[in-house]
């Protein structure tokens, strides 16, 4: 099963040894040889022609107006026109960061199942109480960090980007004060906040804690909006009828033929399972 890889990254100098971890983890599943990878770097100049890395590995510039989500978007026009490809794997630079233990959670078989459903396979994260971002409440999403679609899914024209601009979100001036006006709760500006700033959110705690200072006023800033585009795509993709699924809920399937496993139960049930695969008490 042909999959094409999207990489993300801005350089290589935050998460040098990222591209290694992922191609370990494509061998770690026998998967290296059916990959074609695309390098999207952020940080390369717009208008950079792509490069070959090797007999199926890329390096493309990207589009870091959004981060990961501009860089996205900046390939699949591209990507449409690459044949035989089933699956799209959406990857960052740093998906090997915070928890990960749902890197070990992948079976190959699980590549079929995303090929003939509605998913979206990844690890799902939440939050105990609904949030509200632009009028819908919602309590989960897929990390973006390390995701697969099918290539129809993957492709269809869709919006990658939900939230461009600082102004939408924030007080022009007022470092990190949020608009009157902004599209999200209350509840959900204290949640960013407290996660940006070292806080605990579900046990874990964020790599880069920001501290004060006009230099990381921005990067909180940046960062809110990538927490928004992340949560916003998973909003879109339920939207489409495409279900949220989780490596730990796939994980239960017993069966090898992924044709016969059913459609992923909401997403409550889909973290139970996760607590017992992982041996977390209810």
């Amino acid at each position: 099963m042909k999959v094409l890889c999207l990489f993300v990254r801005h350089g290589s100098e935050r998460y040098p040894n990222a591209l290694a971890q992922l191609d370990a983890w494509y061998a770690r599943q026998g998967l290296l040889d059916q990959r074609i990878l695309w390098v999207i770097d952020n940080s390369l100049p717009a208008g950079t022609p792509p490069t070959q890395l090797g007999p199926a590995s890329f390096l493309r510039a990207g589009d870091n107006r959004a981060w990961e989500f501009s860089g996205w978007a900046s390939a699949i026009e591209d990507a449409r026109a690459v044949p035989d490809i089933e699956i799209v794997h959406f990857v960052t630079s740093a998906f090997n960061t915070l928890y990960t233990g749902y890197l070990g959670h992948f079976r190959p078989e699980m590549l079929s199942y995303v090929a003939a459903r509605r998913v979206c396979l990844g690890h799902i994260d939440a939050y105990p109480t609904p949030v509200t971002i632009r009028g819908t409440a919602s309590s989960s999403w897929i990390r973006t960090c390390f995701f697969f679609l099918s290539r129809e899914l993957a492709l269809s024209p869709r919006p990658w980007v939900g939230f461009a601009e600082e102004s939408q979100i924030f007080l022009e001036g007022h470092a990190r004060c949020f608009r009157p006006d902004a599209p999200l709760s209350a509840d959900y500006q204290d949640r960013i906040t407290h996660w940006l700033e070292g806080g605990e959110q579900g046990g874990h705690q964020w790599h880069s804690a920001i501290g004060s200072g006009e230099e990381e006023s921005q990067r909180f800033r940046q960062k809110t909006l990538a927490i928004l585009n992340e949560h916003q795509l998973s909003i879109r993709l339920r939207s489409e009828g495409i279900a949220l699924t989780d490596f730990c809920w796939t994980w239960t399937l017993s069966t090898p033929l992924a044709s016969t496993w059913n459609s992923p139960p909401d997403w409550i049930d889909q973290l139970r399972a996760r607590r017992r695969v992982l041996g977390i008490p209810e």
